[in-house]
């Protein structure tokens, strides 16, 4: 059987134990504060320095800027080089980037340089957390190594419909700032202390519902993708956390009771990709569940 590359973008922020786990390329993204400084997310600056720089300046909302079509094309280069002929690609939704269509500008041009290699280029229709989720799956699948690519490539085209990403911030004001609001302009103008908690569908930002206080937040949340997982056994479950590591702790064991659930939960920091759009306290939690 051919052998299967798989390459992500950083949107998803994948820990370095599972790239290296199933030898996953991550592209980064890169970063700008106020104009002044260009960083290339993960290798010029760490989550945690973002983080701080954020927390410094809370007048000041980072911007961010998608993989470009050469750093793609690199990438698709470099694994082709390695021996890999067969390349699966997960992206944010392009609705939240221009990642995807540079990826696909990349992949037209490899494609046709380099015409015995095959590249499947996915729009995730989300990010972080069910992004993350369904990179897991797809490299479970690939590490199996029971199927072939254009099998693993329609698995995964048809599990989109069966992902959810969920989250709820401190503040919505970089959501704002950063024009990814979406429908939880709803939101904007409540109380202090109404939480909002949101969803990505069909790759966009919308409400859900509102409560009153953080811990409740983190509550609901767990109460709604419990019930959304149909079958825990056949689910990866991924959390992320913006500098609220015990926030996540908390809603990791929550999950794990609700649902009787004895697998692993793929924790880890919000990237600094979404994280400038979310901001300092965002957290959430997303699944994919099928059936290979």
């Amino acid at each position: 059987m051919p052998k299967i590359a798989q390459i992500v973008d950083a949107a998803s922020n994948l820990p370095t134990e599972i790239l290296e786990k199933y030898n996953i390329v991550k592209i980064p993204f890169y970063i700008t504060f106020d104009g002044k400084e260009y960083l290339i997310q993960g290798k010029d600056i760490s989550d945690e320095e973002f983080y701080k720089k954020m927390a410094e300046n809370p007048d000041k909302s980072p911007k961010t800027a998608a993989p470009n079509p050469e750093d793609w094309f690199n990438a698709f280069k470099e694994t082709y080089d390695k021996g890999f002929k067969e390349i699966i690609v997960t992206t944010i939704s392009s609705d939240l980037s221009a990642s995807y269509q540079n990826a696909n500008i990349a992949k037209n041009d490899f494609t046709e340089k380099y015409q015995d290699a095959k590249i499947t280029l996915i729009d995730t229709r989300t990010c972080t957390c069910g992004q993350a989720a369904l990179e897991i799956k797809i490299a479970q699948i690939i590490k199996s190594g029971k199927k072939y690519f254009e099998e693993i490539s329609k698995i995964a085209k048809e599990s989109i419909k069966k992902t959810s990403t969920i989250f709820t911030v401190k503040t919505l004001k970089y959501m704002k700032a950063g024009g990814r609001i979406g429908g939880a302009t709803q939101f904007v103008g409540t109380l202090l202390n109404i939480k909002p908690i949101m969803e990505f569908v069909n790759g966009v930002v919308k409400p859900i519902k509102a409560v009153r206080s953080r811990r409740k937040s983190l509550e609901e949340m767990v109460n709604i993708i419990s019930d959304r997982i149909k079958d825990p056994k056949k689910a990866i479950i991924c959390t992320r956390n913006a500098m609220c590591k015990e926030d996540e702790e908390y809603m990791i064991e929550k999950l794990k009771e609700k649902l009787n659930y004895e697998g692993e939960i793929y924790s880890g920091t919000l990237g600094a990709v979404i994280g400038a759009h979310s901001g300092p306290g965002a957290i959430g939690i997303g699944f994919t569940e099928l059936e290979e």
